[in-house]
Parts: C-alpha cells; sequence; structure tokens
C-alpha cells in the first residue's frame, strides 16, 4: 500500500518503529525534504503512529486523532469563493487517503503475528509460563495468551491478556506494569503477585491480589485492591471484597482445597478446574461440609470420592456433570 506520494506506508513503518536499514532512512529522509506536503503527510502519519504505540490497544484511528488531522485542514468561509472551496474538499480527500492508508499499515503492524514490534504467547490445552524481559514469570491458564511489546521493559511494560493468568511482577517503581484487556479494564502495578481472569467471553472480570497493591479499574480510573482481596467488573461495575474461593490457582497448583465447603460451592470448584466439565445440573441439596484436598488427580477419581463425601450421585456425561439423590 502506497500514500498519495508514493512512498510505501510499510516504509514508514519500518522507519517510525526504528527497523529501517541505512539505504530505507536515506529513502525517507530524502523524501521527506522533496517538497512541504511529504513532510506534512510524514508528520500526520507519525502522529498517528505515537498514539498507537503508547496505547498497545489495536483499534481502528482513534477519534481524537481525526480531530487533530481536521483542525490543521484549511476550511475556508464561503466569501472565499468556490475555486476555494474545492481546493478544501481536495485537501480533505488527500489527507483522507493517507490516512486509510495509515490505518491499513498500523492495523497489519499491530494485529499480525511477525509483522510488528510485539511478540504473542499463547497456551492451546495446557498451562505453561514465560519470563518477560523485566524477568517478571507469568503464568497462563490453557486457551489464553499475552501480547507484549519486543521492547518491553524499555521505558514500557505493557500487556495485553486475553484469558487466565498468575503474574509475578518485577518491582520497578520508575516503570508501572501495566495489564490491559479485552473489556477495556486496565491492571496496573510496580511490582507484586496476582491472579487475574479477562476475555474469552466471560461474563465477569475477575482480580485475585496475593501480595502487594494492584490498581484496577477503566482506563485512568483506577482504584487500589490490597492483597487477600478480590476484585470483580460486570457491566462497568466494580466490586471489591475479600478473596472467597481458595481455588483460583488450582489451574496452576493442580490442587483444590476445600475447608467445611458446601455441595453447591464444591460444584462450581470442579466445574471451573477440569474442562471435561461444561455444565453442571445441581438436582439435589446437602447439608454436609466437606473438608478435603485433590492433588493432580483425574477428575473421575474426584467424583468417586465426592460420591462418598456426599451420598450423592456424580455422573458426568458428554460435558454435563449431574448430581443427584
Amino acid at each position: 500500500m502506497k500514500n498519495s506520494k508514493n512512498i510505501p506506508t510499510e516504509l514508514l513503518v519500518r522507519y517510525l518503529s526504528g527497523e529501517a536499514t541505512a539505504e530505507e532512512k536515506d529513502k525517507i529522509e530524502q523524501w521527506r525534504q522533496q517538497n512541504s506536503e511529504n513532510e506534512k503527510v510524514f508528520l500526520e502519519f507519525k502522529s498517528i503512529w505515537d498514539a498507537k504505540y503508547h496505547s498497545l490497544i489495536p483499534a481502528e484511528v482513534m477519534e481524537s486523532d481525526w480531530q487533530k488531522i481536521h483542525q490543521r485542514i484549511f476550511i475556508p468561509t464561503a466569501q472565499r469563493g468556490k475555486v476555494a472551496l474545492l481546493d478544501a474538499f481536495l485537501k480533505i480527500a488527500a489527507v483522507l487517503l493517507v490516512m486509510l492508508a495509515v490505518s491499513g499499515a498500523l492495523y497489519t503492524y499491530w494485529n499480525v503475528p511477525g509483522y510488528g514490534r510485539w511478540a504473542s504467547f499463547s497456551t492451546g490445552d495446557y498451562v505453561d509460563s514465560l519470563r518477560l524481559p523485566d524477568n517478571s514469570i507469568v503464568y497462563l491458564n490453557n486457551h489464553s495468551s499475552l501480547k507484549y511489546l519486543r521492547n518491553f521493559g524499555d521505558g514500557n511494560r505493557s500487556v495485553r491478556l486475553d484469558g487466565e493468568g498468575f503474574f509475578d511482577v518485577q518491582h520497578d517503581a520508575d516503570n508501572p506494569f501495566r495489564i490491559h484487556t479485552p473489556e477495556g479494564v486496565v491492571v496496573e502495578v510496580l511490582g507484586t503477585s496476582f491472579h487475574l481472569e479477562a476475555g474469552k467471553g466471560l461474563d465477569e472480570l475477575e482480580l485475585n491480589v496475593t501480595q502487594g497493591v494492584v490498581s484496577f479499574g477503566y482506563r485512568d480510573v483506577l482504584k487500589p485492591v490490597y492483597a487477600g482481596n478480590s476484585a470483580f467488573v460486570k457491566e462497568d461495575n466494580v466490586l471489591v471484597k475479600p478473596i472467597e474461593d481458595n481455588n483460583f490457582l488450582s489451574w496452576k497448583t493442580g490442587k483444590l482445597v476445600f475447608r467445611q465447603s458446601s455441595l453447591p460451592a464444591i460444584a462450581k470448584a470442579i466445574q471451573k478446574h477440569f474442562d471435561e466439565i461444561k455444565e453442571v445440573r445441581l438436582l439435589t441439596q446437602s447439608d454436609v461440609k466437606v473438608t478435603t484436598t485433590f492433588t493432580n488427580q483425574p477428575v473421575n477419581e474426584v467424583l468417586d470420592e465426592l460420591e462418598l463425601l456426599f451420598d450423592k450421585k456424580f455422573h458426568l456425561k458428554e460435558g454435563v456433570l449431574t448430581i443427584s439423590d
């Protein structure tokens, strides 16, 4: 794709990202010096690039960027006549064409793996972990992904999470660690440990802080969440309360720990822990409270033991767990 002055937008992307060769840099500099229009196109491109770079959120060109461009365009008054009006429309059309090219190039840069300056780490049917360039460690549950800039740690510790992960963040008082989610929620820390589940079509976003304090909320409106507390986001509302689910890391530890737990609470926990259980149909009640621990046990063993503890039937078929008398 090329802009209105026949300079490839892909070349501009490489120039601004610092990945252009010496020959490509010379080509850009010569093109900029040819005339003022080329320099104007370059500056417009760079303004959008800078905004996209700092946000780390792939999207179409932001409304504020369009407003900035419109403010730079000469809009004549009616007294200037038809010639001036036509000239203004041509200028607007030219800028719009340039911005479409910019938008397309940036969309490719931020969304096509291997093209731009970001790296993507994804899990399949397994749990995995990675160490980021700043030595922060991230554990990802199955079917989760983490995206981060290739120059991560160089004045920018922003990542994007889609799925479930546990973060052990290295402390850096001058460089906050920020997590962006598909829901638009932002998590910001200087250095601490916490669990976060976001995206994947979830109705509710969940944060559990195990150490330190985490800033949590939408965009720049963040509230502190301290160790031992959970925060939930549903329909733009943020609720903070003490951690109630002690098994939120069972996917990482392999352990399910129950202390005087009710049948509904255990049913909910094992549904979340085992991928084999897609749905739970609780057709009975029980006053029994169970204290037990399961460590890396398959689902059939867990269900067999729960049958004995509750004196109920636990029947799993085609992803549906039915609990009955």
